[in-house]
């Protein structure tokens, strides 16, 4: 076996091992909190993208861990909708748009403009998850376990695409492992005893300027969820 092959399973398994501990928790425990609708949205799409990039480029070390992503983030969703946090399937609707995109791109113009663009909703994806770590009054739905693996199969993959070449991997190995960095951080500060972050004032900021999609009540998505934060933290309870 070769050093790269080598590498290749690695980082198989270690992605394959991000989801594991998330997995295990939320089926066991059926608690969503602390984590981002969002980020479990994107990757939807992205282990899809992912799975269909694996299948390109016949590497089946990147295909079998973003099948497994996928059914994580399919259970993470049927969860996250059991505990109120969504209603509509429609709410999914953005994830298979970008699932689409991402495969269309890479099989239509190339490698490199798929990299340059899973990149983008990736991070956005963990950096959402970072924020919700930050301001959500309890994270105990979010495992420490999977985001140290998820650091770890960004080192692996970013090795294997300096070796290889391989410029979307390489691409994404770069920003992904500083947004997971920023999660993992933030979740072993939650777990010293740090936070959670008052946003309070960004609250009224959003109010004032009406950030966000209007919601029936007149609302907006943004300063409901940060409502939201705040009566948990008073002690009026809300739906997880």
């Amino acid at each position: 076996m070769e050093l790269t092959d080598l590498i290749s399973l690695i980082g198989a398994v270690t992605a394959a091992a991000i989801s594991v501990p998330q997995f295990a928790l939320v089926v066991r425990t059926k608690h969503t909190h602390g984590l981002s609708l969002t980020t479990w949205v994107i990757s939807l799409a992205t282990a899809a993208g992912w799975f269909c990039h694996g299948l390109k480029l016949m590497e089946v070390n990147m295909m079998w861990p973003n099948a497994w992503g996928f059914i994580v983030a399919v259970t993470m969703l049927h969860y996250l909708r059991l505990n109120g946090r969504y209603r509509s399937l429609t709410k999914l609707l953005p994830g298979v748009g970008l699932a689409a995109l991402l495969i269309g791109l890479d099989y239509g113009i190339g490698s490199a403009v798929f990299g340059a663009t899973i990149v983008a909703p990736q991070a956005f994806g963990m950096l959402r998850q970072g924020i919700a770590l930050m301001r959500a009054p309890q994270v105990t739905g979010v495992s420490i376990t999977s985001w140290v693996f998820q650091v770890a199969n960004q080192v692996v993959w970013l090795s294997w695409a300096i070796m290889t070449d391989e410029i979307s991997t390489l691409i994404s190995g770069v920003v992904s492992l500083v947004a997971a960095s920023f999660v993992l951080i933030w979740r072993i500060l939650r777990a010293r005893g740090l936070g959670p972050i008052d946003f309070s004032r960004l609250e009224a900021v959003v109010r004032r300027w009406g950030i966000g999609r209007k919601t029936p009540d007149g609302s907006t998505d943004d300063a409901r969820e940060m409502a939201n934060g705040l009566r948990q933290r008073s002690g009026e309870a809300v739906e997880d």
